[in-house]
């Protein structure tokens, strides 16, 4: 069959199309890999010069630590990196949206900086223009850059079809940032950009605290709260927008929105312009939806003003709603009296049209209404211009514009001259008009004001009222002057309450007032204006209280709504207050000190702000006596110091009475406090009625103080609530409901709270709120029971918990954990907690950690109770909406009643998957029990997350994340060494007990001595384990890798003992074959020996290299010991360091053979050297001190290699007639060689040595240590010839140039060789035959 054809052209385009969809990134794009800038470093004084996207991108990636710098830790971030642009960018292959028409995936721009890491660089668009910006997202933060802190400076952009978005319900969005704290300069939007998000949208940024200058938005901008055409807020004090200008429409389906800014706070608005229409709920204006306190300079608004909402009544064309009435203005705020002004549908007209909606300016003349003709005419463009302050610069193009334009270049001149009055209306009929054209000679404005000014006569101020002085008043625009013509503007019209001044019987010296004395219960008294500080007894009203007792006085005020200060001063002439105000009590001061009987302190009053308050003021004053044996007064400083059960029950009506920041402590010597006599159960049997505690703070007083438990244990606490109507609003425990604050320290012994008309009940608190709440924990012999949030610890919470430990049984209906029924911590998280105690629901959301997880974390947590409940079942959590799951255990059996399988080994159910995230590893018993409608589940119907899934690290899935463990597992070490992060030292959080009778089945995360886990090896190789008695990477020894004797180590030249592996513990090096020389090694590889003592009696055995940091030799000599004697050391020594020696001589390679005048004798000199150093192993002849100079030779040397073997040498022998230059070679002997020991060791025959008495003779036995030897071997016809022996010192004053000493006795004959007949010498023991000995025959039979 004739094979099918595939036709060139098709094969070609198929190839095409793969390669394409091999170079084609999932997505659909092409790929764009970031580049990094070729020029610039980053520095602001060396930029980053980009010039394409993909370095725009590198520069983001670099800003946010996704890359960094050769040698940097992964993630490090250069938040300071500056960056200029040399190039338009188009930025569409690093961001665009979805297109299904070419398979591409939506990519979202990352913006430059974040929350966490705030860019605070300085990036100059120079000019150019970034275009298709796209971002379209579910967070906060976002724009081209996402946080640019304060320090830094971004400027000169035009930001061209830019589209950003974000869809939840996050914060703080704009095309050029979404926060900026830093100075914001010549930045442009065109019109086919848009923006969009819900709270603080901006077109530039959507949250500024910083300056913003120069910028152009044209842009929609669309948002729910805080909306703004240029920025959605701007706060801090000091800040301005200046010469800025929105064109684009604005629309926020909330408060708040504005065409300048939505929100606006303590800052100028200068020389800016809003053209586009502003749509809103409430709050709504043409420049400003609100401002606290604001200053307008030179402003224009002609956008239409639209307001939605029904009730809308803070709506104006310039501002919606101006808090402070000391806002203020300049130039002219002028608007467009044309534009329509819509609330709830309707067109508003008349006095109903309002330039600010509520609030008001002073200066309020400036605010201008111009009709369109006015508008067109050029006249406010000429009255802007003239009041423009800076490079700010308005114009007009009078045939074109109907509106003045910032930062036109067509000037308007005035033509003629034109009469104002103060109003800005026209004043009589003079000839002018307004030009493009400067005419010859510029006409001029002048403002008149009315013809009728009012005169204000001068008023005397006294000690507690101001006066003021003489001024004129406009009839027209109400401006204040010193002078009738009206010629000099006075701001300043009040003389300042000169304040009273007091004698010493606290009467004052000008109005004769006295300071009043206050009583106890209600005082009325007039809070009148003071002009002292308010860190000064001169800033306050005084009234004075003598204390008839010791206790706690509380001095509150009550002003119907006005914002009081209060202080306490022990004299009144003191320069600092005792205690100042508690703001506890709403907008009225509450103070609180510990005062002594007989003692008159001053109490010090004022308005917030210093003026007087109309009506009367009470001051209520209480004072409240501490138990006997309590002491403190409740502060920071001094906590109230709590020892008894009493002063327990003080403590909470104390806090309930007033005082929520109320701080105490348990005393330091007390161990524990039992309850019993203040809350109990009923006793039938005594006669004794039920007494359920009251707890401390409830929804309308919650707690806010510091309650610090000490370590110590609170016993039999007894609560019985079965209604509401007991005091406690709604909240069971120990403390009903607490926020902020801390409560610590604490333990719960026998513990029984039973809550069932509550809606929170736990045995710590029932709810808490930002309360940190740490080191808490509930024996076994406590239970709680509720109905609704209810916990072993909390019942609901929403603030950091950790450290806590719960044994408590847990029983309600619905919202049932083992450490809290309800948590919402956002931020915040439970961390190092522990459940040990059994939890049942008879309802949904039951959790061994927390029923029901609206938001936060849970870190280093374990339960190991047994979880019961309806549905929404788990170990950890019941249902999760948001959570952070971060090396987490559970242990205990789960069991879910309903026949849904929403219950699991660790979280019963996950809302959604995007907000749930797990890191480190989330371990679990695979023995647990998991059982669902009384069906107990196995194999693949176990499940660690009964519903929904987690979000993983980028990389890992959920088999890298969720673990099972069997229970050797657990019990082994090995989860506990993994749960903190596989390592052993920093900061841990899991422990646990391996061995013994105390060992723990689980990892737990208390420690305790002898309780952390560290992974081991074992040195001969075998598998890892984990022990209690280690550290971090040691191996630990085995007796099967035991060394008892030392191994030589051929390869690295030492000796090995105690163990094989090197890497032992029991491993050590040794330096001799005996192991009594420990040696370490250096990281430069060698070995070395801290001290090496040597005699002739201590010699080393060793084959081995290594260096002696401080080595010795010493040799005692015999007295009659002189001349000379030899040495052969295994260390380099200096030649003239030898003590007890006059000269050292190392054996040179000749021996001279000389002649002599008998026949039967044969003389010898073998040479000598003379070196100022000599080398290991080297022979040497030591000329000994005088006779009775020294008795010892001793040697020194640091840091030296030991010489392990010496080795011999040969000598060249030559004949010599002792007169000429000429040698010949010498045949009287076959070979001669010298050599040394370390050791005792036996010489071969031929051998001769030393003798005590300095002379050279054959040695017989073994030669000493560290001597030298010379072995000399005749030839046949010399054998039976007496030899001589000489040493020979190069001398250069001797004719022969040699010195020649003799040392041989001439007398020593014979030689033990032995000859075959052949003349060859024999080597060892001679076999069967005739030999020569000594110039005779023997025979070997």
């Amino acid at each position: 069959m004739k094979k099918k054809q595939l036709h060139k052209s098709n094969w070609l385009v198929t190839m095409l199309l793969l390669v394409m969809s091999i170079l084609m990134p999932y997505g659909g794009a092409w790929a764009q890999t970031p580049s990094r800038p070729s020029i610039g470093n980053g520095d602001v004084d060396n930029p980053f010069q980009i010039s394409i996207a993909a370095e725009l991108a590198w520069f983001r990636d670099y800003v946010n630590g996704k890359i960094v710098n050769e040698g940097e830790k992964d993630g490090t971030t250069h938040p300071s990196a500056s960056a200029t642009l040399t190039a338009d960018i188009d930025l569409v292959e690093f961001c665009h949206a979805a297109d299904a028409a070419t398979n591409t995936k939506e990519l979202s721009w990352d913006p430059i900086g974040n929350s966490d890491n705030k860019y605070q660089g300085t990036f100059d668009g120079n000019g150019k223009t970034i275009s298709n910006l796209y971002i379209n997202v579910t967070s906060g933060y976002a724009g081209f850059f996402g946080y640019a802190n304060e320090g830094g400076c971004i400027k000169n952009i035009t930001f061209d079809n830019a589209k950003v978005k974000s869809t939840n319900d996050d914060y703080c969005i704009g095309i050029l940032a979404g926060k900026a704290c830093c100075s914001i300069e010549n930045i442009k939007t065109l019109v086919n950009c848009s923006v969009e998000g819900k709270n603080y949208v901006g077109g530039i940024v959507g949250m500024a605290k910083g300056n913003i200058s120069n910028c152009e938005n044209h842009a929609m901008v669309k948002g729910s709260y805080t909306v703004g055409g240029v920025a959605g807020s701007s706060e801090g004090s000091g800040t301005s927008i200046s010469s800025c200008a929105n064109y684009g429409d604005v629309k926020g389906t909330g408060n708040r929105v504005g065409g300048m800014v939505g929100y606006f706070d303590l800052g100028t608005i200068q020389n800016c312009a809003n053209y586009g229409n502003i749509m809103g709920s409430d709050v709504v204006g043409n420049l400003i939806g609100y401002a606290t306190k604001c200053h307008l300079d030179n402003v224009l608004g002609t956008g239409n003003v639209t307001a939605t909402s029904t009730s809308a009544n803070r709506v104006g064309l310039l501002v919606g709603h101006i808090i402070n009435s000391s806002s203020t203005a300049s130039g002219i705020l002028a608007y467009n009296s044309s534009v329509k002004f819509t609330i709830n549908g309707t067109e508003q007209t008349g006095e109903a049209v309002k330039a600010i909606g509520q609030g008001s300016l002073t200066s309020a003349f400036r605010v201008k209404a111009f009709s369109a003709e006015q508008l067109k005419s050029g006249l406010v463009a000429f009255i802007l211009q003239g009041n423009a302050s800076g490079s700010a610069k308005w114009g007009q193009n009078l045939n074109t514009d109907d509106h003045p334009l910032l930062g036109s270049a067509d000037e308007v001149y005035l033509d003629g001259n034109m009469t104002m009055n103060c109003l800005g209306e026209l004043v009589g009929t003079g000839t002018f008009t307004f030009t493009n054209t400067k005419p010859a000679q510029e006409g001029t404005l002048t403002i008149k004001h009315g013809d009728s000014p009012v005169h204000h006569k001068s008023v005397d101020a006294t000690c507690t009222t101001d006066g003021n002085i003489e001024y004129w008043e406009c009839n027209l625009c109400h401006k204040f002057f010193s002078d009738e013509q009206m010629t000099q503007e006075v701001s300043n019209l009040v003389v300042s309450a000169t304040g009273h001044e007091y004698d010493e019987n606290d009467k004052c010296t000008k109005c004769q007032q006295e300071i009043p004395f206050l009583t106890k219960g209600d005082n009325a008294i007039t809070i009148e204006k003071v002009s002292g500080d308010s860190k000064e007894i001169s800033g306050y009203n005084l009234y004075k209280y003598t204390a008839p007792e010791d206790g706690i006085l509380d001095v509150t005020a009550n002003s119907n709504g006005k914002v009081t200060n209060g202080t306490l001063w022990e004299s009144r002439t003191a320069t600092s207050y005792l205690t100042y105000n508690d703001f506890g009590n709403g907008r009225d001061f509450k103070i609180t000190y510990n005062v002594t009987a007989g003692t008159t302190y001053y109490i010090g009053a004022r308005e917030s702000n210093g003026i007087a308050i109309e009506g009367n003021v009470t001051l209520n004053v209480k004072l409240t006596q501490l138990p006997a044996g309590m002491t403190g007064n409740g502060s920071e400083a001094k906590p109230f110091v709590l020892k008894t059960a009493d002063h327990l029950a003080w403590f909470r009506d104390y806090v309930n009475g007033g005082h929520p920041n109320a701080w105490a402590k348990i005393a330091d010597d007390v161990k524990e406090i039992d309850m019993s006599t203040v809350c109990h159960e009923a006793n039938t049997a005594t006669n004794t009625k039920e007494l359920s505690w009251n707890p401390i703070g409830n929804s309308d007083i919650s707690y806010q103080g510091t309650f610090d438990g000490k370590g110590k244990t609170i016993s039999n606490l007894y609560i019985n609530a079965i209604s509401e109507n007991t005091g406690f609003i709604g909240y069971a425990g120990f403390f009903g409901y607490v926020d902020a604050g801390s409560i610590k320290n604490i333990t719960f012994n026998n513990a029984k709270v039973n809550s069932t008309g509550f809606r929170s009940t736990g045995i710590l608190a029932g709810g808490a709120g930002s309360c940190i709440i740490e080191d808490i924990k509930t024996l076994a012999s406590c239970s709680v029971e509720g109905i609704d949030n209810a916990g072993g610890i909390v019942g609901m919470a929403k603030g950091n918990i950790s450290n806590c430990e719960n044994h408590a049984a847990v029983k309600s209906a619905v919202y049932v954990g083992g450490i809290a029924g309800w948590y919402d911590g956002s931020d915040n998280s439970i961390t190092s907690c522990a459940n040990y105690g059994v939890v049942t629901g008879s309802g949904n959301n039951v959790g061994g950690m927390v029923g029901y997880f609206r938001s936060g974390t849970i870190q280093n947590s374990a339960n190991y109770g047994n979880i019961t409940g309806y549905e929404y079942v788990g170990n950890l959590i019941g249902n999760a909406i948001e959570c952070n799951l971060n090396n987490v255990l559970g242990t205990g059996n789960v069991t879910a009643t309903s026949n849904k399988e929403y219950a699991g080994l660790l979280v019963g159910r996950i809302n959604y998957a995007s907000s749930c995230t797990a890191s480190g590893i989330l371990a679990y018993n695979s023995s647990a029990k998991l059982t669902i409608n009384k069906t107990e589940q196995t194999d693949g119907a176990v499940k660690a997350i009964g519903q929904g899934s987690l979000t993983y690290p980028e990389g890992m899935n959920e088999a890298d994340v969720i673990k099972v463990f069997n229970p050797e597992q657990l019990k082994s070490g090995e989860v506990a060494y993994l749960l903190n992060g596989s390592k052993s030292e920093g900061e841990l959080a899991w422990y646990q007990k391996l061995l013994g009778a105390e060992a723990d089945a689980y990892p737990v995360l208390t420690a305790a001595e002898g309780n952390t886990v560290y992974k081991v090896s074992y040195c001969d190789g075998t598998d890892s384990s984990y022990s209690n008695s280690s550290s971090e990477n040691e191996l630990v020894h085995v007796a099967s890798a035991t060394l008892t004797s030392p191994v030589f180590d051929s390869a690295k030249l030492i000796y090995h003992m105690g163990c094989s592996n090197e890497s032992c513990p029991e491993h050590k090096y040794v330096a001799d074959a005996d192991g009594t020389l420990e040696a370490t090694k250096s990281t430069d590889g060698k070995f070395y020996v801290e001290e090496l003592n040597l005699t002739d009696a201590t010699t080393i055995n060793t084959k081995a290299e290594f260096t002696v940091k401080n080595l010795q030799y010493s040799r005692q000599l015999n007295e009659e010991q002189k001349g000379y004697a030899t040495l052969c050391l295994p260390f380099d020594i200096k030649a003239a360091e030898v003590a007890g020696a006059e000269k050292c001589y190392p054996v040179g390679d000749m021996m001279i053979h000389m002649p002599t005048n008998d026949a039967s004798v044969l003389k010898f000199v073998l040479m000598l050297d003379e070196q100022s150093v000599i080398k290991a192993g080297t022979p040497m002849i030591v000329k000994l001190g005088a006779e009775g100079t020294a008795l010892n030779l001793v040697v020194t040397a640091q840091n030296v290699e030991y010489n392990a073997a010496p080795t011999a040498k040969s000598l060249t022998v030559r004949d010599w007639d002792g007169k000429t230059g000429f040698m010949t070679i010498c045949h009287e002997l076959e070979s001669a060689s010298i050599g040394g020991v370390y050791t005792t060791t036996p010489m071969a025959e031929g051998s001769y040595s030393f003798r005590e008495d300095g002379k050279f003779g054959i040695h017989t036995g073994d030669l000493s240590p560290y001597r030298m030897y010379l072995n000399v071997q005749p030839s046949q016809s010399a054998s039976s010839r007496t030899m001589l022996f000489s040493i020979g010192l190069p001398d250069d004053s001797s004719t022969t140039g040699i010195r020649i000493i003799s040392l041989g006795d001439g007398k020593q004959t014979g030689s033990s060789a032995i000859y075959t007949l052949e003349g060859q010498r024999v080597m060892g023991t001679p076999r069967q035959g005739i030999y020569i000995k000594n110039g005779k025959k023997f025979s070997v039979k």
